[in-house]
């Protein structure tokens, strides 16, 4: 895979200045939510805009870890295990992603 490196250290610093920006928006957000108790933070995750910032952060989130650890695979493996380990981390982090885009979508637009 030559030629990958600057994309990838480009995408890691921005989804490392997404987690930087949006987790103190995200967390101020989420306690505030809390205060409601459960139905607050439901209610919370229910609205266009909490729903969507919640989002958009755990994608930064998700996306941010999966470059992290495809960086530890590409260090101590090789051959057939590092193919087998960055397809797996690729499958791993989409379908977390997936799942969790699923919930908040549905519980922000399809009620």
């Amino acid at each position: 895979m030559a030629g990958t490196g600057t994309t990838h250290h480009k995408i890691h610093g921005l989804t490392g200045w997404g987690l930087i920006i949006g987790l103190p928006f995200a967390a101020c957000s989420a306690i505030k939510a809390i205060g409601g108790g459960a139905e607050g933070f439901v209610n919370w995750l229910s609205s266009p805009v909490g729903g969507l910032g919640f989002l958009a952060f755990v994608t930064a989130a998700i996306w941010y870890c999966k470059l992290e650890f495809d960086e530890v695979v590409m260090d101590y493996f090789d051959g057939g295990l590092r193919s087998f380990a960055l397809l797996a981390n690729k499958v791993v982090a989409f379908l977390s992603w997936a799942a969790i885009a699923f919930a908040v979508i549905k519980l922000a637009f399809l009620g």
